[in-house]
């Protein structure tokens, strides 16, 4: 039997025919496709001071509350927590003075709102403390009048040098921290304070008879799709490793990249790592291909917004959510140029916009 359709279904048909059969496959959907650029090349994008520290601390590090407010690290001479509004509606308040240390590091967020901060100290090669920010309240003026619980959970004894930390799978209860100096990572239990060197590997070593930042190796860390990304500042190289669900490596590493002036980085869906460089820099690096583009700064410049970069996160709120924030230490924790040390936006919308399209 014959059935004669309406002519709008006809039409409507013709017309999905014609446009699926102009439609091309992608063929990696994980990713945009991205065209080529030179190993090194530089966009120049503006930075935004947010904040300058009037002591002689250098910011360490950082993460993002939910709400988009900034819990960031200070080291040497003082282990300082701060809070920060990038909106500026409240002042920056002190959170928390780490008397009995040196500096305070890598801080990470494992369940909403509940940051691990990792410190060092004259006798303590590293500690770990647990930050809820739960019952945080701060007026406007900046008066605190609820403060965040802070506590010491445990310590690290048969580490050398601790350095960034990241989670190993959100809300869960452990964190992986980079031991600069030994050249590993280490495991630690936040609920029972338990640790474990669970990767050592030549790729995270510092070179050999080299003193100081020079002779740094692993040092920022992030896990993602069951893979680490790391920095590794003395050989001034980045790479990758697979890992098992329990962390430990489940596969050699892979270099991503070298001959990068780097300390600790974000990393974005794509695989686009945002790395802060010591030579006052903001790099976006591709982990896929290696390639490198300086996004802000001037390497060596000592008059922009952006000296001494020491570790980068994205904005949280849909404000916010294509910038990034950077956490500086004015070039030198000795001797840093003056009002240089803070926090700087990097607004990088329109280039994440692009990658997208």
């Amino acid at each position: 039997m014959k059935i004669s359709l309406p002519a709008g279904i006809v039409v409507l048909s013709t017309l999905i025919v014609q446009i699926t059969s102009s439609i091309v496959p992608i063929t990696n959907p994980s990713r945009p496709t991205i065209t080529s650029i030179p190993l090194m090349a530089s966009l120049e994008m503006p930075a935004h001071k947010l904040f300058n520290i009037d002591e002689n601390n250098g910011f360490e590090n950082l993460a993002v509350r939910s709400n988009g407010q900034i819990l960031a690290t200070t080291a040497f001479p003082s282990a300082l927590l701060w809070y920060i509004d990038p909106l500026s509606i409240r002042p920056p308040v002190l959170l928390q003075n780490f008397t009995s240390l040196t500096a305070t590091l890598g801080i990470t967020e494992l369940q909403p709102d509940m940051f691990y901060v990792v410190g060092t100290g004259t006798d303590s090669p590293g500690s770990i403390f647990s930050v809820d920010m739960r019952p945080f309240l701060v007026l406007p003026n900046g008066t605190i009048f609820t403060s965040p619980v802070i506590n010491e959970i445990g310590s690290l004894p048969s580490a050398i040098a601790l350095n960034g930390m990241t989670r190993l799978h959100m809300n869960d209860h452990f964190v992986l921290i980079a031991d600069t100096v030994l050249g590993g990572v280490w495991k630690f239990d936040v609920e029972n304070g338990e640790s474990d060197l669970i990767i050592q590997d030549s790729s995270m070593r510092g070179p050999q008879n080299k003193t100081s930042f020079a002779g740094f190796g692993i040092n920022g860390l992030r896990t993602q799709n069951n893979t680490l990304f790391y920095t590794n500042s003395g050989a001034q190289t980045m790479y990758k490793m697979p890992l098992h669900v329990n962390g430990s490596s489940a596969g050699n590493a892979t270099l991503i990249t070298s001959g990068l002036s780097c300390d600790d980085f974000a990393i974005d869906s794509w695989g686009l790592a945002y790395v802060a460089s010591p030579s006052n820099a903001l790099i976006q690096v591709d982990t896929w291909t290696g390639t490198q583009l300086v996004l802000a700064g001037t390497f060596d410049d000592t008059i922009s917004d952006m000296i001494g970069p020491t570790s980068v996160h994205f904005g949280r709120c849909i404000s916010d959510q294509t910038s990034v924030y950077v956490t500086l230490n004015g070039g030198s924790f000795t001797d840093p140029t003056p009002g240089s040390q803070g926090i700087s936006r990097v607004d990088v919308g329109d280039l994440a916009e692009a990658f997208l399209n």
